[in-house]
């Protein structure tokens, strides 16, 4: 009875040792019939060593023994290499053409008056009046309607009986048949005394640069004649109508150093000196300009330091 009880327990421990090692053995990836051996340690390159049997001589049992498995060793890879992406270059948008306003050149404007061909001052075939005997020639600043006035008609009359086609275009020197019969007197001029204002006379204060403004009281003359003697003798000259002031450029006209003589002459519409005297002599003296500019002077013909 003990030895029935002693051969069941060792036969107990050789099952239990065989179910052990075919569950070592299943783990360890034991290939199946007709499959070569392959297992995890092959994808490494790791040759596994070949279990070893253990046969029992008394019962015949095949004990497996494993023979440990070297560990798996991870080989790592080089890190991958990034490139940088190759820039595309944008293509350049092709310039679009913008269209050019025509420009008009076309233009009218109301009032304004460009290179026009010249309007005649007479129509052709036309003859001047015959019954009109007295004649007037044009003098600077007259118009038809101041001539018409002179003589008692209308500017359109006067202007068809002397074949001028555009009344408001007349010429200095041109001659008019007029009507009447003797010429018209010019007004006559009340001949009062002469107040000079400025430059008050004897001055001495008068700017070297700038302006000088020539101011006076004395006969209502339709026209009056500025002149001034420069201290090297030579004359400045200025005509004015229906007024008694007048403004001068200094470096202009007036830029010596020294004392300058000036007068005031009363003319009448034909230029020539009214029945009154002439203002002056005044004098007013001034430093020199800083910047001079010559001149030939038109009354003497001479140019010297304005």
């Amino acid at each position: 009875m003990g030895r029935i009880t002693i051969r069941l327990t060792w036969a107990l421990v050789v099952v239990m040792a065989s179910i052990v090692a075919g569950a070592l053995f299943s783990l360890n990836g034991a290939p199946e019939a007709g499959e070569p051996e392959t297992g995890p340690n092959e994808a490494n390159n790791i040759q596994a060593a070949p279990p070893t049997y253990i046969r029992e001589p008394a019962r015949n049992v095949i004990l497996a023994s494993v023979t440990p498995q070297p560990s798996a060793t991870n080989t790592l890879l080089p890190p991958p290499t990034f490139e940088p992406p190759t820039a595309t270059p944008t293509p350049s948008p092709e310039p679009s053409v913008t269209p050019t306003a025509a420009i008009q050149v076309d233009v009218m404007i109301p009032g304004l008056h460009g290179a026009e061909t010249p309007t005649p001052t007479s129509t052709p075939g036309c003859e001047p009046r015959a019954d009109w005997k007295l004649t007037y020639t044009v003098q600077f600043d007259d118009t038809l309607s101041s001539i018409a006035d002179l003589y008692g008609t209308w500017p359109d009359e006067l202007a068809a009986a002397n074949c001028i086609t555009d009344k408001n275009l007349i010429t200095v020197g041109q001659v008019l048949h007029v009507p009447g019969d003797a010429q018209p007197q010019q007004p006559a001029v009340e001949c009062v005394a002469w107040e000079v204002l400025t430059p008050f006379n004897g001055s001495m204060t008068v700017p070297a640069d700038g302006t000088i403004t020539f101011n006076w009281r004395g006969p209502q003359a339709p026209i009056n004649l500025i002149r001034v003697i420069r201290p090297d003798g030579s004359v400045f000259e200025r005509v004015i109508e229906l007024r008694q002031n007048e403004t001068i450029d200094l470096n202009e006209n007036l830029s010596q150093a020294g004392t300058y003589t000036w007068y005031v002459y009363p003319l009448g519409r034909d230029f020539v000196q009214v029945s009154c005297l002439e203002g002056g002599p005044w004098t007013f003296t001034k430093p020199q300009s800083s910047t001079p500019t010559p001149t030939r002077d038109a009354s003497t013909g001479t140019v010297g330091g304005l």
